[in-house]
């Protein structure tokens, strides 16, 4: 499948490139990864080189893992990463840090959750993070999701756990709005 590029009036969403390599690296070194991604840890260059040489083209090319790269602009830097697995149906995302608290994943969660039910249709998207995750939560809630409860995450983390996770999702041809009954 072919990557598309998606636009808001902030942001430019395009596959991340080979040149993105010591941002993701510099980002994924976040201490919060640690505690609420999947990601290896610590996190090196060499995770890094292997998401952006084998993962993402090869995802674009399955159609399996659709992911996009955060810019304020074409071209621009890397501010962030956000991504769709069929195996799950759901998305996943993260923003470096000096780039959080402007709503920009909200953004983003919006513009590429509406292309996934109108231009690939699906009929919904699920999310899901590692229960404590609140900035996740927080974009979640305000992108419209539905909050479906706490249950094991249906990713397989480092140690070979499922930790306790909040669950959400989005359904095609409902309105925007926030839903009740987020956890706090």
């Amino acid at each position: 499948m072919k990557a598309r590029v998606l636009q808001t009036e902030r942001l430019w969403l395009d596959p991340p490139v080979l040149s993105d390599r010591f941002a993701v690296a510099e980002y994924c070194r976040d201490p919060l990864f640690e505690t609420f991604m999947t990601l290896p840890w610590p996190y090196e260059q060499r995770h890094a080189d292997f998401f952006l040489y084998r993962v993402v083209p090869g995802g674009w090319l399955s159609g399996d893992e659709l992911t996009w790269a955060l810019r304020e602009s074409e071209g621009g830097p890397l501010l962030g990463i956000i991504g769709w697995r069929r195996e799950f149906g759901d998305i996943g995302y993260w923003l470096g840090a000096p780039h959080r608290g402007r709503g920009l994943m909200t953004e983003a969660v919006v513009v590429v959750t509406d292309w996934l039910m109108t231009d690939f249709g699906r009929a919904e998207v699920a999310w899901e993070c590692v229960v404590g995750n609140a900035a996740s939560v927080s974009v979640a809630r305000k992108a419209g999701f539905t909050f479906t409860g706490e249950r094991p995450t249906g990713l397989t983390f480092r140690d070979g756990s499922h930790p306790p996770a909040w669950h959400g999702v989005l359904r095609a041809g409902k309105p925007r709005v926030e839903h009740p009954g987020w956890p706090t």
